[in-house]
């Protein structure tokens, strides 16, 4: 960890597509080792966000910093080995791999050989092979997916593929963890195990940013932002959030 407390920074962030504001004046930080939420109806721009952070999209006005650094020019790829690595509102996942085979693609950074001696099988990739197949297998039965290793992920419902898209996020040693919907396609017991995992990568020393429209779930977070037509409207704990007038207005309809 470097000096900075927090892991990601935003400052005035903004964001258009063909003139249309989607993003304005964002700011917010997810300090390290925390959970923060970020909340808001369809078409707030949560996704924007998430692309902008991820680096899927380069934002027009402001900074994204991670750990005290600009990402503007970082790729996608620079991010996630950095340790910023996110999930997506559909999980994807390869769909002609089995489950192992898809977690054990998600350590592929952690490496240290190269495309030499991936090619002839030399004895730092094979040690590479076999440490990654060991983490996968770790992963598997962190995560309950021990029994369905060996199937094919285009075989899994959507709740397990939503599970499987979480549990190759994490084997890649992430230091901000964004969750896109992840409850999505879960059954109540799925939730409540969701959550359990969450609270777990925490206590590893992950940042996880949630975004989530299960009210039930979020309150695991310790500060939740509420986005609004591209703007942070209100923020604070969820209590504090669902008693907000604007909040209420806008946002839960009452």
């Amino acid at each position: 960890m470097s000096g900075h407390t927090e892991i990601l920074s935003l400052r005035s962030v903004g964001h258009s597509f063909g003139g249309f504001s989607v993003l304005k004046n964002v700011n917010f930080s997810v300090p390290h080792g925390s959970i923060v939420g970020l909340i808001g109806p369809n078409g707030s721009g949560k996704t924007t966000l998430f692309n902008v952070i991820s680096g899927y999209i380069r934002h027009q006005h402001g900074l994204v910093a991670y750990d005290g650094h600009n990402m503007q020019a970082e790729s996608i790829q620079a991010r996630s080995s950095a340790g910023l690595v996110r999930t997506f509102q559909t999980p994807k996942v390869f769909e002609q791999m089995t489950v192992l085979e898809n977690i054990m693609a998600g350590a592929c950074k952690l490496t240290r050989s190269g495309v030499i001696e991936d090619i002839f099988s030399l004895p730092r990739s094979r040690a590479d092979m076999r440490r990654i197949f060991e983490l996968a297998e770790e992963a598997c039965l962190k995560f309950g997916m021990e029994k369905l290793r060996h199937d094919l992920a285009l075989r899994l419902p959507a709740g397990q593929r939503r599970v499987l898209e979480i549990a190759r996020a994490v084997i890649g040693r992430p230091r901000l963890l964004m969750l896109d919907e992840p409850s999505s396609g879960l059954n109540t017991n799925e939730i409540a195990s969701l959550r359990r995992w969450i609270e777990q990568l925490r206590a590893e020393g992950i940042a996880i940013l949630l975004v989530s429209h299960d009210m039930e779930l979020m309150t695991v977070a310790d500060c939740v932002h509420v986005l609004y037509f591209g703007e942070i409207i209100a923020s604070g704990g969820m209590d504090e959030i669902q008693k907000n007038t604007q909040v209420r207005e806008v946002y839960l309809g009452a």
